[in-house]
């Protein structure tokens, strides 16, 4: 039954008003994500420059093993986490580093969370933290960066 003032459109019968809405949806593109990178600051971030990795050198100017093993271990705190773990966080997403100060990441990687030292990069849903598996190679030396919160699932 064909309604007053109403056109066919795949065998429905609708006004100018339906049609023009179902043309329209059907047009739209599927809108993209664009993350945009935690900070501003690339090219002046200070973590650029060369790390000098500490040694223990004594009086006599030999160093001392021990001093050196103590610097490289993963144990952190008594947890086998990093003194300022916060916990743990499963990507859901790849995550490719716009920044020098952000975390490539790939989808599965388990990151251990740590404080966030800017507050505008926190409440702009930014985390801190470092790849579990960085974490038990490297240590303390395990690199640091900001990923996007919306990327992960938290774990227990």
């Amino acid at each position: 039954m064909r309604r007053k003032n109403s056109l066919s459109f795949n065998g429905l019968y609708l006004t100018s008003n339906e049609l023009i809405l179902v043309s329209l949806q059907e047009k739209m593109p599927i809108p993209s994500v664009v993350i945009e990178p935690a900070s501003s600051n690339e090219g002046d971030d200070d973590r650029d420059a060369d790390i000098i990795s500490p040694s223990a050198v004594s009086d006599d100017g030999v160093t001392h093993p021990s001093h050196v093993l103590k610097h490289m271990t993963p144990s952190g705190g008594a947890s086998g986490f990093p003194d300022d773990f916060l916990y743990k966080v499963e990507t859901m997403h790849d995550f490719e580093a716009a920044n020098s100060d952000e975390l490539e990441l790939k989808r599965g990687d388990v990151v251990l969370v740590v404080p966030t030292a800017s507050v505008e990069d926190q409440e702009a849903g930014w985390l801190t933290g470092m790849k579990e598996t960085d974490w038990l190679s490297l240590g303390v030396g395990a690199p640091r960066g900001l990923f996007p919160e919306n990327f992960t699932q938290r774990l227990d």
